[in-house]
């Protein structure tokens, strides 16, 4: 008998009484529902939100980069020794009489 007590007890407790409330028990289920089992689920939307932020770096890397060879063009094509300093130290251009020596740096 006294098991017996004890379980109406629980039942009739506030716990149980907050547990089989329909609309915390909806609640509940609609937010485990969208947190892992919807096709647009929050941990998926994190990882595109993450995913945008690292896109959004790399994109104002590239205009910076974009920005500076637009530069070193427009600065190669209005000056003629710079052009030919270009040339000499990217492609090693010479002259007939001139000879070129690499040096490389070791770490």
């Amino acid at each position: 008998m006294r098991l017996k007590e004890r379980w109406h007890t629980f039942i009739d407790s506030r716990i149980m009484k907050f547990v089989r409330n329909k609309y915390l028990v909806t609640g509940l289920a609609f937010v485990i529902w969208i947190t892992f089992f919807d096709s647009n689920n929050l941990i998926e939307w994190s990882r595109v939100v993450l995913n945008i932020g690292r896109q959004e770096s790399q994109k104002e890397y590239y205009k910076e980069s974009i920005k500076s060879t637009e530069e070193k063009l427009r600065e190669l094509t209005s000056n003629r020794d710079s052009l030919e300093k270009y040339a000499r130290e990217q492609y090693l251009f010479m002259e007939e009489d001139e000879e070129i020596f690499i040096v490389e740096e070791r770490p």
